[in-house]
């Protein structure tokens, strides 16, 4: 059985508005989230929405924005669905902004792709795996704890925070090694059984401990090690190596990742035996050649610090910490954000091209059922039909017709065709919608 590959990604946002004296007034968090999605609201009658290319735009508990990508069937589309994802937040960002100046209020949104907020709320980057029904949970955990719990030496974001700086943004607000539940006990792995795909062959392994990368080298690495994981997980051998108490390790090496390092190499050597179409990670995941991303941010933080002679614990590198995850562009066109403004130097690498980018906000990848529901999609925005749509089915009310996609790996299927030409045979005058249309 092949992969299928997905990632949901929330976004910190912080809008602030002109008052009357001129100065700037701040925007609470959900009334910032209100005026994101109001474009979207008085388009759609909804703050989700699915999207032409497969994804899935909506506000989250907390009202934190979210995109899920579409399923991607290698880790390169993924990461292209990735990027095309924190581009459309950008651009509904400036649609809101335009939105509030049409109605005469100068209102700014400021997009950040982190994990933690200033007063330690704590937001995710969730990965979807696709496994086989008969892979045992017990066993893929035991092979994957300790690796997860030491992935953060080669894949946090890292965090700067009154003085003290952990490898990754998320090791602090674990609080469960599994659980069912996302909020409350937010643990390394989700194990709710919620396959999204036909339940009698699949499973859905949701992995919720990582931060949201803006490197695209370090995310390039954390997937493709993951997938070697499973992999040796998958093969049915012995889990190597057992942590006596992985919450206190994630802590630790937060702070420490030494001993993360060291335990991550023996995963890699591993790993020989299972890189099929993936050996060049795995040559730097063992070599080492893939400087992670809080390894470049705590640098650049250490050189700033020392040549403004500030304490550790001064705010403006907290400051600076957070600039680091901001999306989008200044007033200048320079990207607002210092991880991206490295990117546009030449100083991170770029892996996605921007036209690739581009086209994953219209088109869904493939192959997948991904190019089905976004067929569906768009036939349905396109002829106003009045639909509801989730990750595997589509129905059509007004029709009435329905369609399941319970096989992630399908990318033709007679029933959706049959179905785009209905819809087409009998349109609407006016669209009902229920999906945002990408940026131009």
């Amino acid at each position: 059985m092949g992969r299928i590959y997905g990632l949901e990604t929330e976004y910190g946002l912080i809008a602030r508005t002109r008052a009357r004296d001129g100065g700037w007034r701040r925007v609470s968090a959900d009334e910032a989230a209100r005026l994101l999605f109001v474009p979207i609201a008085r388009e759609h009658a909804t703050t989700s929405v699915f999207l032409p290319n497969g994804g899935r735009l909506y506000l989250d508990v907390g009202n934190h924005p979210e995109y899920a990508t579409p399923e991607c069937a290698t880790i390169a589309d993924l990461q292209v669905a990735e990027r095309a994802g924190d581009d459309l937040l950008v651009a509904l960002a400036e649609r809101a902004r335009a939105a509030e100046a049409a109605e005469g209020r100068d209102t700014e949104f400021t997009l950040v792709k982190n994990n933690v907020d200033s007063f330690g709320t704590t937001y995710g980057s969730h990965e979807n795996y696709l496994v086989g029904r008969d892979a045992d949970p017990v066993h893929l955990a035991a092979w994957l704890v300790p690796f997860l719990v030491s992935r953060q030496a080669i894949a946090g974001a890292g965090r700067w925070r009154r003085g003290a700086f952990t490898v990754s943004q998320r090791c602090d607000a674990l609080a469960e090694v599994m659980s069912s539940d996302t909020t409350r006990s937010r643990p390394l792995i989700n194990t709710r059984d919620e396959p999204h795909a036909d339940p009698r062959r699949y499973r859905r392994l949701h992995v919720i401990s990582g931060d949201s990368n803006l490197d695209e080298a370090t995310a390039r690495l954390r997937w493709a090690a993951t997938e070697l994981v499973l992999r040796l997980a998958e093969s049915g051998r012995p889990a190597p190596i057992v942590l006596d108490d992985p919450l206190a390790a994630l802590r630790a090496w937060g702070r420490d990742p030494e001993p993360a390092v060291a335990l991550q190499r023996r995963y890699a050597a591993l790993a020989a035996e299972v890189a099929d179409g993936l050996d060049a990670d795995l040559d730097a995941w063992q070599r080492g050649t893939v400087t992670p991303e809080w390894a470049h941010k705590r640098r650049l933080l250490i050189a700033y610090r020392d040549r403004h002679h500030l304490a550790d614990a001064d705010p403006r590198l907290d400051a600076l910490d957070l600039r680091w995850h901001v999306l989008g562009s200044g007033p200048d066109g320079r990207p607002a954000g210092l991880a991206r403004l490295l990117e546009a130097r030449g100083e991170l690498p770029r892996l996605t091209a921007p036209d690739a980018v581009a086209s994953a906000l219209q088109v869904a990848p493939g192959p997948g059922r991904a190019r089905l529901r976004g067929r569906l999609v768009a036939a349905a925005r396109a002829h106003g039909r009045d639909v509801a749509v989730d990750w595997a089915s589509v129905t059509v009310h007004d029709l009435p017709a329905s369609v399941a996609l319970d096989d992630p790996f399908a990318d033709a299927d007679p029933r959706v065709d049959a179905l785009v030409e209905a819809m087409g045979a009998r349109p609407r005058r006016r669209p009902l919608g229920g999906f945002v249309p990408p940026p131009a």
